[in-house]
């Protein structure tokens, strides 16, 4: 199953668009949309009722964790919903959901309620719009995987670990795709061949230099995740002349 189908890298919208519009907010989606991309990337967590909410940080702007607050009191404060959200999106605009789930902050839950929180939300969804779900923490991706046999995964890695040892993790949790940080230090023809030897696709995060996203394109990247979606749909899939 191919997710960035694609002869060209896929332009995933970072957050959206953020230089337009908010990130996570569907103002910043659909601006990516009418950019060009035609993926976006959003972040979800837990709140503590059990709701799903679209925020990348763990506390809201008051700095109150959103694990200690209601899904209808941060939609007060203007958050969204995950759900609402996949539904209200452009048709036909894929989503990869990250789902943040990571050791030291508030809501950091080993029991995994988070993966089958949104497995309940997405598995519905599966034939609405491509979809894929993404985390650093491979033990959320292991218990999204067995909420849901059906939901493409996504092996985030941290800035600096590389393709070899990030190929090898996302073989051995069973992922679809891996995820590597611009600065990782192989990011090459052969490191993103060996991936797809190995099944897997390749998106890196977050490419904002043109003349980067070029020559990751060139390599054979099948996805580049940005905040800018115009720019960086311009510097790898230039206009015919």
């Amino acid at each position: 199953m191919s997710l960035f189908a694609s002869p060209l890298p896929t332009i995933v919208g970072h957050r959206g668009a953020p230089r337009s519009a908010t990130e996570n907010t569907m103002a910043a989606f659909q601006a990516a949309a009418a950019q060009g991309a035609t993926w976006v990337e959003l972040d979800v967590r837990r709140t503590g009722d059990g709701g799903l909410v679209v925020r990348h940080d763990p506390v809201d702007a008051r700095g109150v964790p959103l694990i200690d607050q209601s899904m209808d009191a941060l939609a007060a404060q203007g958050y969204v919903e995950l759900g609402a959200t996949l539904d209200a999106l452009p048709a036909g605009l894929g989503v990869d959901i990250e789902l943040k789930n990571l050791y030291g902050e508030p809501d950091f839950d080993e029991a995994q309620q988070l993966a089958g929180l949104v497995a309940a939300v997405v598995a519905p969804r599966l034939g609405s719009r491509p979809l894929l779900a993404s985390s650093f923490n491979p033990h959320t991706l292991a218990a999204l995987r067995a909420s849901s046999a059906d939901i493409p995964l996504g092996l985030l890695l941290v800035p600096l670990v590389g393709m070899e040892l990030g190929t090898q993790l996302a073989v051995d949790y069973g992922v679809e795709a891996v995820f590597p940080h611009v600065t990782a230090p192989d990011l090459t023809a052969q490191a993103f061949a060996q991936a797809h030897d190995a099944g897997l696709e390749v998106m890196v995060w977050t490419v904002d230099d043109l003349t980067q996203a070029a020559f990751l394109a060139a390599a054979g990247v099948d996805a580049l995740c940005t905040n800018d979606p115009a720019g960086v749909l311009a510097a790898v899939h230039p206009p015919h002349s």
